[in-house]
């Protein structure tokens, strides 16, 4: 039979388990989503140009638009040359249209300067619900080039391919053969099967690194099409020289939580 002494170890040690939790979840709910990170890659094939890259904004309830100020200011003060959005600036199109005000968040988007440009693609949140045609004109209206299975070139030596969302990559096969070569693609998995023979590096979004760094939990919870390259850098290819860089973007989807996998913008120079 349990002593008093050992009842009263175990409530505390209960309390304290709570206590420990309750912390945790206020840290991974309200202060590691404000910590935006600035991360700067090393790449086997620097980039001539200084690039910015940064993905799943996910604006709605998890991540209020306001956010979007903030986000702008941080990318200005890296005087990027080359600014490129991965996709995902929604999270349910038709659940937050009503605190989506489109006026606003253009002229938010506008503000970001990048001398070469500003170039973005489609993700899997921004086709869905009737969001495609809206997130074209809000990129546009801000300064955005979107991209769907389209090549562009900044300069000479720089070409940019941005891959629709559920895309063959039948597109890439007309990328330029000298240069630097950049693929935006928002889900990273497919990489696998990507004709990256004319790409530099691909940089993608979609997984946001599983969002929470738990044991066993992490992997359960990446999405279909993030599961294989879930954040971070790789060489998908062995047969080409292509590398991947996967962020774990900005907002939240799922869950109002991040922990370990701080919001980040990705700086190439």
């Amino acid at each position: 039979m349990m002593n008093q002494g050992h009842k009263n170890a175990l409530w505390a040690a209960a309390a304290l388990g709570g206590v420990c939790a309750a912390g945790l979840g206020y840290y991974a709910h309200c202060i590691e989503p404000e910590r935006l990170r600035i991360v700067r890659p090393q790449l086997m094939q620097k980039p001539p140009v200084k690039v910015l890259f940064f993905s799943d904004v996910h604006l709605g309830p998890m991540y209020h638009p306001e956010h979007l100020e903030g986000l702008v200011d941080a990318i200005n003060a890296e005087k990027p040359e080359l600014v490129v959005f991965g996709g995902d600036f929604f999270a349910k199109f038709m659940r937050d249209a009503s605190m989506l005000h489109f006026g606003w968040l253009a002229k938010q988007l506008a503000r970001i300067q990048a001398p070469l440009g500003k170039y973005a693609v489609w993700g899997n949140h921004d086709v869905r619900q009737g969001a495609a045609p809206f997130y074209r004109m809000l990129m546009e209206h801000g300064g955005f080039v979107p991209l769907w299975d389209k090549i562009v070139s900044p300069r000479p030596d720089v070409h940019i391919c941005g891959l629709a969302p559920y895309s063959d990559g039948k597109i890439l096969r007309k990328m330029p053969k000298e240069g630097w070569r950049l693929c935006l693609c928002h889900m990273p998995d497919k990489a696998r099967y990507l004709n990256l023979s004319r790409v530099d590096l691909m940089l993608s979004g979609h997984s946001h690194g599983g969002q929470v760094q738990l044991p066993v939990l992490t992997s359960m919870i990446l999405p279909p099409g993030g599961k294989m390259y879930p954040y971070g850098h790789y060489r998908p290819q062995s047969q080409h020289k292509a590398e991947l860089f996967v962020s774990r973007g900005i907002g939240m989807s799922g869950v109002p939580f991040r922990l370990l996998h701080p919001p980040e913008l990705v700086v190439f120079e």
